[in-house]
């Protein structure tokens, strides 16, 4: 028996590098997977990678836009049942300085990472509030911890809004038995990341205590992600909400 049998899981920004991963361990835990992303026939395809058995679903979706993220809500409940867990993966980053983010930065940063996340909460809490059970998992960041020279301001308090949404919601949703928690990544690569320069990545690699020698890239890989939020989607968290998990090879140590 899979940790997640019987459940449905939704993970947004499904077809990305964390996205990916965390919706192949939660299929591989036992769950039926709904793939939302901007890119549908990446989360088609990705879906039908994992499992041409009927357990997945990939479903186009501009997060952003909150009547299509109903319509995603009520296309999943019709083709796997109701949501029971809950992955705001999907986010977007750039590198710009605090002097050249502009309005358009500063609005798009928000309208995917924040926004967007709170509709598709809003979404699929009818499910888990009917049934009283429910697992709500937030990628926050690092970068809403601590500063990080390399990232975009509007990344940061875009993140720091999915903090502050976690434990709000976690205070007020947990007489209906749903638990609410962010994982925190530190810097792991993924293709989100081409956009910056090896000299800005590596400040972010060199301050990684846990050193993984042999990987390739990176030193932390999606796949740490993927754990992470399999173990909060389970029933082994199920007394604990309003949690960071940070996942960041000790990047934050002693601060």
């Amino acid at each position: 028996m899979g940790r997640l049998d019987e459940r449905v899981a939704v993970v947004t920004g499904a077809a990305g590098g964390f996205g990916s991963a965390i919706a192949r361990r939660l299929h591989a835990e036992g769950a039926r997977v709904a793939l939302w992303d901007i890119r549908e026939d990446d989360a088609v395809a990705l879906g039908q990678g994992i499992a041409g058995d009927g357990t997945t679903l990939g479903v186009g979706v501009d997060i952003g836009d909150s009547a299509a993220v109903d319509a995603a809500a009520a296309r999943t409940r019709e083709a796997l049942g109701p949501i029971d867990i809950l992955v705001n993966n999907a986010g977007v980053v750039n590198s710009a300085p605090p002097w050249e983010v502009t309005d358009a930065d500063w609005d798009w940063h928000f309208r995917v990472n924040s926004t967007g996340a709170y509709y598709c909460i809003r979404a699929c809490l009818p499910d888990m509030r009917e049934r009283r059970y429910g697992k709500i998992v937030n990628i926050g960041s690092v970068a809403a911890q601590q500063g990080r020279p390399t990232t975009s301001p509007a990344y940061a308090a875009s993140k720091g809004a999915i903090l502050g949404m976690t434990v709000s919601l976690a205070r007020n949703l947990g007489a209906d038995g749903i638990c609410v928690n962010a994982v925190n990544p530190g810097f792991i690569k993924t293709v989100i990341h081409d956009q910056f320069s090896a000299e800005q990545l590596a400040p972010l690699m060199a301050d990684i205590p846990l050193d993984r020698r042999g990987e390739p890239g990176a030193k932390g890989i999606p796949e740490d992600i993927a754990a992470a939020v399999a173990f909060l989607a389970s029933p082994d968290s199920d007394f604990i909400t309003g949690e960071y998990l940070s996942v960041n090879g000790g990047s934050r140590t002693g601060s």
